[in-house]
Parts: structure tokens; sequence; C-alpha cells
């Protein structure tokens, strides 16, 4: 069938928007930035807007935030001034501050009082000689069964912090009840985190004596220490002290635990006040948001972003998209062996929430729906801010984000909001498959391309087809059937490594019908794929729906959207062809250049290639090209002249092409007469 008349435009492939075209269901959801302007094309009438907070993290809805300060405008890791007192602080962070008791570390109520922010109120201790049983503090002999020998505070930041400073101190009126002797602990990460076990901690020769154990800051509660999972490192040890308040420097590492051990004194003691320091940002915050429910499945599209990092600083961003309201599959042990079911007694499925009923002994392990949801995507590139498509295999009701944040102490980072465009689908599935899906590398080659969709009555349907392929060309398109007759097509854009076609409108009354669109092409490695988007060109800025790869047709086995090659040898480089034998760079406008093309072929990363221009002596005289190519036909041009920018003599030169891979080299050449 005769082509219709070509006509060429270019379709952005993510961010179409056409002015004054009525919006059929472009939305953009921002998650944070409330106070900041609307997105442009919902200024412009071209979308609605959605707005999700920050703030709105929940653990039932999956959201959870550490280390982070969350406001309306932004996100950003903690930081704090070199005036700044951490410690009252500890609990927002889930952190938290104990002390002894018998058999178990506890939360008493009477040294909360060293962070209350209150100089007036004081934890006091006891002299030996006024100890009692339920203070246990102090005491340097044993009350009862009990070994009370010295006073640990310990403290759990809630997080890493570059602590440099501490300071502790007494009321006002009562400076004479300074703390004598004491011991400052740290710790950054429990044993099981450092893969230490309990031979590590006690010496060999007092192996399994409690007392012989390093790195558990009060030995006579050393089986509490244990029972915590943490080694200390000795920061200061202070035998005479006779200062009301007690500044203590520390090294500024990180660190996450810090234990203040105050030994047996002769004499009463108190803190008032107990402060911690630790200027600058902490070394790594996260926010994970909760599933952001879009109300029903929607064809993402590109997602951007708005904020700011220095240098020393990173911001990773990822998403994931499903189906349901959880990407988790959660067990329930039968005590049947070992079986596990991911439904209650009643034979419901398991929720979250029952999960979490469920006695300890019952829970079982947490999978990942991977039938429902997309795995997350690997990190976005925080420079490409302006907009990258959001990744989804399908449409999706469903989309969480996860944002970490690494800093050191003097470089941070912001994110003002996260948003993402999305549409109603054109279809509600489209299965496509492409035959033959195994070929030659390098071999001009006729494909079938087969789509069936399945389009409901309140579908838009569609009538154009994008077709990109990765590792591989495109030729032409030779033909278009729908329902196995050939319709007019048009040819609306022909690129190397993508196509527009135009088609007539495929709604509700051709659902399930066949479309097939033949086209000539060739791959250049092991696997191309040949990605497929549908689209309706009365909604423009609607975002494009891609097709899934599946069974179309029985008339097709491929089942895919990716061709092989059939041929397995280890060839990297293919055809090199030069665009002229002979060509004249005299500079009238006429046959000045010589385009060399070549093919490599199979490679799954970039590859260094140099092309290069050599006399007939083998010596250098250009080198045209120095860089990494990818899989696929490049083209480079020479201009004739040399490298120190004068034109060359006539006769005749070599081009040279090496590419290079870990497996080794591989070289082609050609040979053009310069004339004038």
């Amino acid at each position: 069938m005769a082509k219709m008349p070509l006509c060429r435009f270019s379709v952005a492939l993510f961010m179409t928007l056409a002015m004054g075209v009525p919006v059929a269901g472009l939305t953009i959801y921002r998650l944070g930035g409330e106070n900041l302007p609307p997105p442009p094309e919902v200024e412009r009438g071209e979308a609605d807007l959605r707005q999700f907070s920050w703030a709105d993290i929940e653990a039932a809805r999956l959201g959870s935030g550490e280390s982070l300060i969350i406001g309306a405008d932004a996100i950003s890791p903690l930081f704090f001034t070199a005036e700044e007192n951490i410690a009252p602080t500890v609990w927002e962070r889930g952190g938290y501050l104990q002390t002894q008791g018998f058999q178990a570390w506890v939360e008493a109520d009477d040294i909360q009082q060293i962070t209350d922010l209150d100089r007036e109120t004081a934890y006091v201790g006891l002299q030996g000689a006024d100890c009692r049983r339920e203070i246990r503090v102090g005491c340097g002999s044993n009350v009862g069964e009990y070994l009370t020998v010295g006073k640990t505070f310990l403290f759990d930041l809630g997080g890493l912090f570059a602590v440099n400073k501490i300071r502790f101190f007494t009321r006002t009126e009562n400076q004479e009840n300074y703390i004598e002797a004491f011991q400052v602990w740290t710790n950054t990460a429990t044993n099981t985190e450092l893969g230490i076990g309990f031979e590590d901690l006690c010496s060999t020769s007092g192996a399994g004596h409690l007392g012989n154990c390093v790195g558990l800051v009060n030995r006579a509660h050393a089986d509490l220490f244990l029972r915590k999972d943490l080694l200390f490192h000795a920061e200061r040890k202070v035998t005479e002290n006779t200062k009301p308040t007690v500044d203590v420097e520390l090294s500024g590492e990180y660190i996450r635990r810090l234990a203040l051990f105050v030994s047996s004194q002769n004499r009463d003691w108190e803190i008032a006040e107990f402060e911690i320091f630790a200027p600058g940002y902490v070394p790594t915050a996260s926010y994970t948001s909760n599933i952001l429910d879009l109300k029903e499945e929607m064809v993402l599209g590109w997602v951007r972003w708005s904020g700011h990092k220095e240098a020393a600083a990173k911001v990773a961003i990822r998403s994931q998209s499903g189906s349901d309201a959880n990407p988790n599959i959660y067990w329930r042990k039968t005590f049947r062996g070992d079986e596990q079911v991911n439904y209650n007694d009643r034979g419901r499925p398991l929720t979250r929430g029952a999960y979490r009923r469920l006695e300890l002994s019952e829970q079982g392990k947490i999978t990942r729906d991977a039938e429902n949801w997309d795995l997350w995507s690997i990190p976005y590139d925080f420079a490409d801010s302006l907009g990258v498509p959001l990744t989804a295999a399908r449409p999706r009701q469903f989309v969480q984000f996860q944002v970490d944040f690494e800093s050191d102490a003097a470089a941070g980072s912001e994110l003002r909001y996260v948003e993402f465009a999305a549409s109603p689908p054109a279809a509600a599935e489209l299965v496509g498959e492409i035959e033959p899906w195994q070929v030659e590398t390098a071999e001009l080659t006729r494909f079938t391309y087969a789509i069936r969709p399945t389009i409901g009555l309140d579908s838009p349907g569609f009538d154009r087809l994008e077709i990109s392929v990765d590792g591989g060309r495109l030729a032409d398109v030779d033909a278009v059937r729908i329902g196995g007759e050939e319709v007019a097509f048009t040819e609306l854009e022909v690129g190397e490594d993508r196509l527009v076609v135009a088609m007539p409108k495929v709604d509700f009354n051709r659902t399930e019908e066949l479309i097939e669109v033949v086209f000539n092409g060739e791959i250049f490695r092991f696997g191309a794929t040949f990605a497929g988007r549908v689209f309706n060109s009365e909604m423009p800025q609607d975002i494009r729906q891609p097709i899934q790869p599946g069974n179309s047709t029985a008339l097709l086995d491929g089942n895919t959207l990716s061709v092989q090659s059939l041929s397995l040898s280890g060839q990297l480089l293919g055809s090199l062809s030069l665009s002229s034998g002979v060509f004249t760079p005299n500079g009238d406008g006429v046959n000045d250049g010589l385009d060399i093309s070549y093919d490599l072929l199979k490679l799954t990363a970039p590859s260094p290639v140099i092309v290069e221009v050599r006399d007939l002596a083998g010596r250098q005289v250009r080198e045209v090209y120095n860089g990494l190519d990818t899989a696929g036909r490049h083209v480079q041009r020479w201009d004739g002249m040399d490298g120190s920018g004068q034109k060359v003599s006539p006769g005749l030169y070599i081009c040279r092409v090496e590419a290079a891979t870990e497996e080794g080299r591989e070289t082609k050449s050609g040979v053009v007469s310069v004339v004038y």
C-alpha cells in the first residue's frame, strides 16, 4: 500500500503540551512544596494539581522519616548549631535515655530530669553510706543480692551525630555536689551490626566470665550491656574532678550512643543538666513517603524535583509503583513444620494490621508482592531535576518515593518537592510482541510489531503508535494492519532509534482487534528492545501508554518485545563504511567532509572507541574521535584537516576505527582519496 504524504513534526517524549487544547486528564502530583507556586502546566490550565505533604507520613501507609527536618517547603537532613543541645530531642528521633535497673535497662523518671532544660531540678546520687536498694546508685558494696557499683546514664541519640562536646553541671545552689570521678564511653553500632560476637568481647582467659569482658562501661552490670548488644569505646576517664560544670571535648566522629559512668562516690553528687553538642549535618537521613493513592490506574509519565545540594552531599531519589496499597506479602506460621501461609485463620488475606496483631511467635516472613508491584527504581540522577521518565512497567494506582541524604558536617542538601505527571490510560490493557525475535546482528530485517488492545467503553482509545529501540536501528514502515486489513498510515517521525506512526483511531469499537505494524530495522547486540507506546492525537498532553510484552496473537511465538541475536560470535565491530571514496575538502561546500560510519555490536555498556586518519606509512594524521560508544551505528565526520588544523595534502589516507572491551580490541579500516 502506498504511504500517505509524509508529515514531520516533533513530539516530545514525556512532556508534550499543546496550548489551548482541552485537558483530557493530565494531573501533576506534587509531594511537598505546598507554599511554592504551582507547576507551569497547572498555571497555564493544561493540567490539574494534586498536592501531598511531606509531613504526612504514617507507618500504617509505610511512610517513615529518620534524622530529618520536615517542613511545608522542604525536607533536609538534621542540622545543629555549635551551641545547640541535642540531648532533649533524642526521643523525637527514636532514641532514649536509660540507666541500669535490676536485670534490665529502664527509663527511670528521676534520670529524665537531666534533660528537662530546668536548671533547678536534678538527679541526685547518694554516697555509699546512704544507699537504698530502690535507688541503687553510688554504692560500692552489695545491697541485698544487688551489686550496685556506680551509675550509668546511657543515651541513644536516635541516629549518628558528630558529637564534639558534652557538658554536665550541678544546680547553682549545690555546686559542692560535683562529680569527683567519671568515665565517658561512645558507641557507633550494635555488635551484630559490626559482626562482633561474645568471644570477641571477652578475654580468652576469662571467656564466659562477664567481669573479663571489654567495652562494657560498667563491669558490675556487664550482663546488661551484653543484653544490649553494645560494645563501647572509652573516650575519657577522670578520677579527680572538682568543678561543678564539666566540659568534655570529644573527637567529633560520628556516634550513635553515649554513656556517662559515675563510679562510686564518697559524697553526695548530682546532675542538673546533661548537654550534648554535635554541630553540623547528620551523615545520613532518609524519607519514605506514604503509599500515594492516585484513586485510579494512571499512566505514569515524567518525574521532576526541586532542591539543592552542596558538592560533598548526595541526594538519591527512587520510586516504586503498584496496583494495590501494599508492596508486601505477609505470612503466618502454622506450626506445621516450616509451613507459612499468607492468610489468617479464617482464610482471608493477611494484611499488615492483621500481621502486626499476631503473636510474635506466629509472625512469619514478609516478602515482596512482585506480581502487583514494580521493583524500586535505580536512583534518579539529582542533576536531572527538570524531568526524567518515572519508572513504571504499566498503568499504576499507587506510587511511593524514597529519598536518601548523605552529608558531611559542613555540607548538606534539601529537597523542596518531587512531582510527577500521570493521565488515564488510552486502553485498559495493551499486549504486544515482535516477530522475528531472533535475527542476525547488523542485518536489515523485516519485523512485525503486533499489538492486541483491550479498550473499555470509557477509554479514549488511540491513533498513534511510537516505537523506540535500544540496541538497534529503525529504517522505515512498510504496512499497518488492523484486524487483518491494511489501513492507511503516515510516518510522522522516522529516526534511527524512534518512529511515530499515525493510523485510524482504535477505540471501544475495535477492542481486541490485532494491530500489526510492519517495519524494517536491525539490531546491534544480543538483546535489543523495541519498546512501544500509544497515544491519542486529540489529547497530546496525556502520557503515552506503554505496551506490555506478552502473547498478542497465536500466529506469532515470540511473546516478547526484545530481539535476540542468532550469532553468538565475539565480533565487536561490524561494517565500516565511508560516505565517499573520494572527497575534496576545498571549502566550496560540495563534498567537503567525509562521514565515517561504523557498527558496534553486542555491547551492553559504553566502550572506548577511537576513530583516526593515518597516512600510508601508518603515521597518525588526525584523531577524529576518542570517546565512549554504545551498541549501534555511529557516524564521525572528518573535515580533511590534520591534527594542527591544516589541510592535508592530496593522496590516499586510511580511515581506522578501533574499539576496545575487557576481552580485547578490534579494528577496521577503509581507504579514501583526497583531491583538490
